[in-house]
Parts: structure tokens; C-alpha cells; sequence
């Protein structure tokens, strides 16, 4: 699907004049990656926004969470949620740990904690928790869960960049958090990624790790992978940065008013945000009532030029390659045929969120009654 339509781009982009600057300077120097002086410069700011004091910067999210695995010594099992994009558990598999699933909460989208003490086993080392569409999930109940059988933790916060908890940036929780910088997040460098790690010592077996195992002399001291972000995509984040706080305010601009219209409408289930958190609003998913509702919204939305998606089509205890069968996951499997994130331009006007609400609830038309407002 193009991330443009005729309505405007539907991902953030950088200011041109500012980002030529930068290229000319790249070019200039003829350091275009290795670790160059914008991608120096660009972990730095990044590590003092999300308040974190270990950050490496990957050329993916899903290599992020790979190095992440091995930073952190992973060995045998990972608990896991059945409701996020499939790299959340390939990244796992191809690296030769094996998944295990607990179920999602129907209102958060995040994984249930009272699902997770019953898939700890001898071979389990970590949970892998994810902070479905930027939403922060149940961090203490998952730390407390993890304490008590000496697990790990580890967040998917591909959707997380700017959202905050209990006061603090929700990359700083658990042994290691991952960003990812693919251009349909808030924030981007086209493409790339983050790894937070707690300590330094795993900090250092990360960044290693990403520079093919090689120290900055070229003394290789480890295994390691090409997992380096280029100046050019540093470039791009640089310019973004400058703007992000804008960017975040506009989206929650955007995202309050739409809450506002779909309320009005009992067909559709809103996501329940954590109450603890201040969400980044990075996406907008919606639940339907069924499959054949969601597929007819998409097309009046797409008739009126507005972009919508199945976040996230597959559950991920059906996908094909995990080498052996998955319990059920109701929960999951039943809001994987329902979803449908509503896609809100970065410079969209508010007139433009309330056509879009409006003809959400034109084609949902039931009323929200008083039994059913607490659904959202």
C-alpha cells in the first residue's frame, strides 16, 4: 500500500532544505555509514529524549530485537503475544528461540498477565512484551511476573516513541526495549531501529554486535552481524527530531477528536489506553463488529481517499513456520479478524478527523447506548 494519497503524505517527512544541508554535508565528508558523525550525533539525542543512558541505533527494528536477544544471553523459550506483526516472533525464530504465546486482554490489545505465569517453564527465559500501537502495557504485573522466576524482560516498542509511563519514557522498563525508525512510525529515519539496554555491559555486546562483531579498530571480538545504520537514514531522523514535539501534540490533537466522534457509534470498540500512561497516539486501531463490517468500512473509507489497514492480520500462533503447534489464542484470533487502524496524515486538519469519524459512523450507524459506553 503507497504511504501517499490524494489527500497528502501519510508519513512524516523531513524539511528538504534541512535534509539537503545534510546530504551535502555527508557527501562532503565521504563518510556515508560506520558508524559516521550524524549517526553519533542522532543516538546521542535520541538517548537524552527517551531519558535512557544505552542506546544503539540498527538498520531495523527486527534486527534491533535480534541483537537485543543476544545482548541478553536468551536461551530456549520466550513468552510472547499472539497479537502483533510478525517480526515480533520471526525475529525470535530466526535466531533460534522458541516462542510461546499467552493471550492478549480484549480492551488494551496488550498481553494479559494473568496468562503468563502458566507458560513459564524450566526452558523459559524471558517475556517479550509488546506496547500494542504505543499503548504501555501492564509493566509492573509483567517486572513482578519476571522477578519471581527470574526471567527477562524485553519490549517490543516498535509503536512506543514518545509515549510515557508513570512519569517516565517507556523505553526506560525492562532489561532491554526496541524501536523501530520504519517510515509509517511517528518518528523515522526511513528505515532503522533502536536498542535500549538496562546495563552497559549488554550495551556494549550490542553494539558489537551490530558492527559485524568489531571493535572501532577492526579487531573482531565477537559474533556479530551488519547491523549499521547509514548517515543518510541518521540524516533523515536528525531533521524529524527538530520537530518531534509538534508532531506528537498534532497527533494527540487528532487522535482526542476522533475518540470523540467514534464514541458515538456502538459498533466500534475503541482501544482502552492505559490510564498510567500518556500514549503517543501513533496509530488508531479499531475493532468491528465482525470481519464483513470491517471490509465494507474499508472501502467507503477508501472511495473517500482515506488510507485504512489490518493491524494485525495473523495471529501469531497460526504463522506457518513455528516448528510446533499453538494452543489456541481467543482473544487474539478474534480481534486479528476485526481490526482496522484508521490512518490520521501528520499535518491532517481537524475538519479532516471529523469526516473521517463521520463516515466511520455512517457506515457503523448504531448508537452507543448508556450500557455500553465503558466498551471503549
Amino acid at each position: 500500500m503507497k504511504e501517499s494519497g490524494s489527500r497528502g503524505p501519510l508519513v512524516s517527512v523531513p524539511d528538504a532544505e534541512r535534509f539537503a544541508a545534510l546530504a551535502r554535508e555527508i557527501f562532503a565528508s565521504g563518510t556515508l555509514t560506520n558508524n559516521g558523525p550524524l549517526v553519533r550525533e542522532l543516538e546521542a539525542r535520541l538517548a537524552d529524549y527517551l531519558e535512557v543512558d544505552h542506546l544503539v541505533l540498527t538498520s531495523s527494528g527486527t534486527l534491533a530485537l535480534q541483537v537485543a536477544y543476544r545482548a541478553l544471553g536468551l536461551t530456549g523459550e520466550v513468552i510472547t503475544s499472539p497479537f502483533s506483526w510478525t517480526t515480533t516472533v520471526s525475529s525470535l525464530s530466526w535466531v533460534g528461540l522458541r516462542p510461546t504465546f499467552a493471550d492478549v486482554e480484549g480492551r488494551s490489545f496488550n498481553l494479559d498477565p494473568r496468562g503468563i505465569e502458566a507458560q513459564v517453564s524450566a526452558d523459559t527465559s524471558a517475556i517479550l512484551a509488546v506496547h500494542s500501537f504505543g499503548n504501555p502495557c501492564d509493566i509492573e504485573a509483567i517486572e513482578a511476573i519476571a522477578a519471581r522466576h527470574r526471567l527477562r524482560t524485553v519490549y517490543d516498542a516498535a509503536h512506543g516513541f514518545g509515549s510515557r509511563y508513570r512519569g517516565r519514557g517507556v523505553m526506560s522498563f525492562g532489561d532491554a526495549s526496541v524501536l523501530s525508525l520504519h517510515a509509517t512510525k511517528l518518528f523515522h529515519c526511513v528505515e532503522g531501529g533502536a536498542v535500549i539496554l538496562r546495563d552497559a555491559a549488554a550495551c556494549e555486546r550490542a553494539r558489537l554486535a551490530v558492527n559485524t562483531g568489531s571493535s572501532p579498530d577492526g579487531t573482531v571480538r565477537a559474533l556479530g552481524t551488519n547491523g549499521r545504520l547509514s548517515e543518510l537514514h541518521a540524516a533523515v531522523g536528525l531533521c524529524l527530531l527538530d520537530n518531534i514535539d509538534g508532531t506528537l501534540r498534532r497527533r494527540k490533537l487528532q487522535a482526542i477528536e476522533l475518540r470523540a466522534q467514534l464514541e458515538r457509534s456502538s459498533a466500534v470498540q475503541l482501544q482502552a489506553l492505559n490510564p498510567a500512561a500518556d500514549v503517543n497516539h501513533a496509530y488508531f486501531p479499531i475493532v468491528l463488529p465482525d470481519s464483513e463490517t470491517r471490509e465494507v468500512l474499508a472501502r467507503v473509507l477508501a472511495a473517500a481517499g482515506f488510507t485504512a489497514r489490518r493491524y494485525f492480520p495473523h495471529p501469531l500462533n497460526r504463522l506457518p513456520f513455528l516448528s510446533t503447534p499453538q494452543p489456541a489464542m481467543p482473544m487474539a484470533e478474534s480481534l486479528a479478524s476485526r481490526i482496522l487502524c484508521l490512518t490520521l496524515r501528520p499535518e491532517a486538519a481537524l475538519d479532516e478527523v471529523r469526516e473521517l469519524g463521520n463516515l466511520v459512523c455512517q457506515a457503523c450507524p448504531k448508537e452507543r447506548t448508556a450500557a455500553r459506553t465503558a466498551r471503549g
